[in-house]
């Protein structure tokens, strides 16, 4: 029980220390499941890329760019729960007029806590809480509280089919891109779905994969509000506890808060070290 409190609280604790950064829009909730023999261990991941790099906008005037992304998952095992804590923050700085030494700043992230009750049946039950912002597209947060089934459709050793279907609670905080100053929120019960694989390839080679799709009806429209989105993996084990991680997520939502991109996505590359 106390170690459950003390990752609630790195949770908590986490949302303080990044309150306007914390999303990708989506989260691959399969990649810090881990499945040993024993039970009672903590099993965790964590990763981190930097990359700064110029681009031309006139002969003394060059656009520079900063980036800073960090991974780090905590996962619990016990004997017949799981807790998980999943974090994503990335930053990036642009300084878009050098002789007026003006920057902008995107940067998103989340941070999800998620218990796995019954785990090893194949009809278990989750219990999960996210916030979540993104800077650059206008959300300033987004918090999510919720419960559902997990059910394991195929599992062997090198192969995991899991589905999920739940209920959640969803409030939005937007900034109109067309309005200056001008706030939207939105509180909506949504229902929330995802497909997950996870399958070794090889000794050295592994795929997460998970697809979502929530709804929920907003009476301020008539109508329901869409998003689906998705997270592709591909890990490569480079020597003992580091990987070579890829990963393409995409998010689209039929009828956004405020006007914004429907589709967005991100592709990264970079190291993991498990430990």
């Amino acid at each position: 029980m106390r170690l459950i409190l003390c990752l609630f609280s790195l949770s908590i604790l986490s949302l303080y220390l990044f309150p306007v950064t914390a999303s990708a829009q989506i989260l691959n909730i399969e990649r810090s499941r881990v499945e040993r023999d024993t039970a009672n261990y903590l099993a965790g991941k964590a990763g981190l890329n930097f990359s700064m790099f110029n681009r031309n906008a006139g002969r003394n005037n060059p656009n520079n760019f900063l980036q800073l992304t960090f991974t780090g998952d905590l996962a619990y095992i016990s004997g017949q729960h799981s807790y998980l804590l999943l974090n994503y923050y990335n930053y990036l700085l642009v300084n878009y007029d050098s002789r007026e030494l003006r920057n902008t700043v995107a940067s998103n992230g989340y941070s999800h806590f998620r218990v796995n009750l019954m785990r090893k049946r194949r009809l278990s039950y989750e219990l999960f809480a996210q916030y979540q912002a993104d800077l650059a597209r206008g959300l300033d947060r987004r918090v999510l509280t919720g419960a559902g089934l997990r059910f394991a459709l195929y599992q062997s050793d090198k192969t995991t089919w899991f589905v999920g279907t739940g209920l959640m609670h969803e409030h939005e905080t937007w900034q109109d891109p067309e309005q200056e100053g001008v706030t939207r929120v939105a509180n909506l019960p949504k229902s929330t779905n995802y497909i997950s694989l996870r399958s070794k390839l090889s000794e050295h080679v592994e795929t997460n994969n998970i697809a979502y799709y929530q709804t929920g009806y907003d009476p301020s429209i008539s109508r329901l509000r869409n998003r689906i989105s998705g997270d592709l993996g591909l890990n490569v084990r480079l020597v003992s506890r580091v990987s070579m991680r890829t990963n393409f997520t995409f998010t689209f939502e039929d009828r956004p808060i405020v006007p914004v991109t429907r589709f967005i996505y991100t592709i990264t590359n970079g190291l993991q070290v498990d430990f």
